[in-house]
């Protein structure tokens, strides 16, 4: 099964990583993976033009030649998608929001059908716009979606809380895992 995970957050091994971490562990003791981690902020990609030459040209390609042709390759052949990241100011962090963004040249060469897509996001305070976003989105593109959400902040004491200190969490996680074995 090919997997490719979006990394959102400039923070490697953080929350959101870890959730997605969990998630591939649990896929892999029940079946063969093949993994192909994409850390945006470490990647060069240039934001959107919006000039629809992907949507012009016979092979949707976009004119910008930069690290996004990497994740154009390896989302094609993925079975499931995994985006994580973290919410900045009630949405997902910019390094996320311009890889969508970049999308356009696979919706244009239908890229997004019949694909998996987990979404994991960690919040402090609002998680809605992300949810909404993917909930809009993925039903025009028939696309199966699962999200999990992560409140990383303790409501009484407004102390952050790591991921891996909530059991109940991580086992949801495995749960969606083992419930996306396909054979």
């Amino acid at each position: 099964m090919n997997i490719i995970i979006l990394h959102g957050s400039p923070r490697k091994g953080g929350d959101s990583d870890t959730l997605a971490n969990v998630f591939l562990e649990e896929m892999a003791l029940h079946r063969a993976i093949e993994v192909k981690h994409f850390y945006l902020n470490e990647m060069n990609i240039g934001f959107c033009q919006g000039c629809l030459a992907c949507a012009r040209d016979e092979e949707h390609k976009c004119v910008q030649t930069d690290d996004m042709r990497l994740i154009y390759e390896a989302f094609r052949d993925a079975e499931i998608v995994i985006w994580a990241t973290p919410m900045y100011w009630g949405y997902m962090t910019a390094q996320m929001k311009t890889a969508l963004d970049r999308m356009e040249a696979l919706v244009c060469a239908d890229g997004w059908q019949n694909k998996i897509f987990v979404v994991f996001l960690t919040y402090h305070y609002h998680v809605t716009s992300t949810v909404g976003f993917f909930e809009r989105v993925c039903p025009f593109f028939e696309t199966e979606l699962h999200i999990v959400t992560c409140r990383t902040m303790d409501e009484r004491t407004e102390l952050p809380i790591a991921v891996k200190d909530m059991p109940e969490k991580l086992e949801e996680v495995r749960e969606l895992a083992k419930g996306l074995m396909i054979d």
